[in-house]
């Protein structure tokens, strides 16, 4: 689902509070008029429409307790936000729809097997062309308000409500052709319905389930990303990209290359412009986390197992020790490359003529990670 260009985050939790309290409502007295009348009225049916209204108002009970958790910040405990409380709120209206469907199937089969005799009162029939005229105008309500703030678990629970208005519909069917001699088409109609509420509850249930195991989005969403990555200025490529599913939007981490002699705080800029691009040009992504490499020098044993600064260092301080001033070293770079490490040293004094050579030569004995040691010197 889309959200709404105008919807801000306030506004799309308001509208869904809303109409979480509306199904609470509407759910409660409903369910509570179909059992009394259903057994005032003689209506098997109308009762087990008024038992499945009391679903309705579990889906709306754990519709508001998501959106109390799943617009929160992220926390110590949930770094990564709260939205997927929203997907498992989902998932569990579908296995309501779910369990709804099965129970109907099977109440259906019973009443093919064993029809009822006595036909119900005109209270049933009334009271089940009311239900369905509240609950299909609640579906819409809810649907509309999935539709602007984009969220799954609205338009499943809205679904919750459509379900409820085809069993009163199922009901109202039954009422009337047992009332008409021929009760039959109740129970025939109920397992249509069933089988339709099935179909609903796979369709919302499947996409939770995917997102809560981390499955990822489709590619299209990863070309995307890789475009706006590649079209920054500066970024060679783009690789080891990573989706994952999170209430409704998407996070992400890549990794990018760029210019090995870049200096690091320009490495950084980089990325977070890597990073803003991917944010503007694919609204569903909210997150991503950008690694950046060095172009041809990421994957070589020294990007992994070479020695460290501090070691190295060490190597780079034994190999000119002698050979320039004690305090000459004004700079040390090191420069991670596939055939090893080149310690790039600035120096404060010129070096002595043949330093370098020997420098070079007590490095090759040192048998270190250091492929080469370069010394710079410029005046001050």
């Amino acid at each position: 689902m889309t959200v709404s260009p105008e919807m801000t985050e306030a506004t799309a939790l308001r509208d869904k509070r809303r109409a979480a309290w509306a199904g609470v409502v509407m759910n409660g007295p409903l369910a509570a008029a179909k059992i009394i009348a259903g057994l005032a009225a003689h209506s098997q049916a109308l009762v087990a429409d008024g038992v499945h209204s009391l679903s309705d108002l579990a889906s709306d009970a754990a519709v508001i307790w998501a959106l109390g958790h799943s617009h929160r910040p992220p926390d110590a405990d949930h770094p990564f936000g709260h939205g997927r409380f929203e997907t498992l709120a989902t998932l569990a209206i579908a296995a309501m729809l779910g369990l709804a469907a099965l129970g109907i199937l099977i109440d259906a089969g019973a009443r093919l097997l064993d029809p009822p005799r006595a036909a119900p009162g005109l209270l049933a029939l009334w009271v089940a062309g009311l239900s369905i005229a509240m609950k299909e105008g609640l579906y819409h309500y809810t649907r509309a308000v999935a539709r602007r703030t984009g969220s799954a678990m609205m338009a499943a629970n809205a679904w919750h409500h459509r379900s409820d208005a085809a069993t009163s519909v199922v009901a109202l069917a039954g009422i009337g052709a047992a009332m008409l001699g021929a009760p039959w088409a109740d129970a025939l109609g109920a397992a249509i319905i069933a089988l339709m509420l099935g179909r609903v509850a796979l369709h919302y249930g499947r996409p939770a389930i995917r997102e809560l195991v981390d499955t990822a989005p489709p590619a299209e969403m990863s070309d995307q990303i890789t475009a706006a990555l590649i079209a920054t200025p500066g970024v060679r490529d783009a690789h080891d990209l990573r989706l994952r599913n999170m209430g409704g939007s998407i996070q992400a981490d890549a990794h990018i290359t760029l210019d090995p002699a870049m200096t690091l705080s320009e490495a950084h800029r980089l990325s977070e412009a890597a990073r803003s691009a991917v944010l503007e040009q694919v609204p569903d992504v909210t997150e991503i986390v950008i690694h950046p490499e060095p172009d041809g020098h990421a994957d070589g044993p020294a990007a992994h197992d070479a020695a460290l600064r501090p070691e190295l260092a060490q190597v780079v301080r034994d190999c000119l020790q002698g050979q320039v001033p004690e305090g000459a070293i004004r700079d040390l770079r090191l420069d991670y490359r596939d055939d090893g490490v080149v310690a790039v040293v600035e120096l404060h004094v010129e070096p002595a003529e043949g330093v370098q050579a020997r420098v070079a030569e007590r490095l090759r004995q040192a048998g270190s990670d250091l492929s080469e040691i370069r010394l710079l010197w410029a005046p001050p």
